[in-house]
């Protein structure tokens, strides 16, 4: 999840990070955008870690329902 949460920061940053490599910018503006790019994407990876957890504990606890194929009381040529 590390890599995800740098890469998708460094996407956000990136047009500040241009501007720095281009000299239209400044310095501490892209290290601002990418301190706070790291900071929503990491809040934002844990938010939803914690609920894909949520739901894989509410189907754990979840009975398992039979998969039928068939309607029951029905026959093939009634469809």
């Amino acid at each position: 999840m590390t890599a995800i949460v740098l890469a998708v920061s460094l996407v956000l940053a990136g047009p500040s990070i241009l501007a720095v490599a281009r000299g239209t910018g400044q310095v501490d503006t892209a290290l601002l955008h990418l301190v706070l790019a790291l900071v929503v994407t990491s809040v934002a990876a844990q938010v939803l870690r914690a609920v894909v957890r949520g739901y894989q504990a509410q189907a754990a606890q979840a009975p398992a329902e039979p998969v039928v194929d068939e309607p029951t009381g029905r026959r093939r040529g009634d469809r």
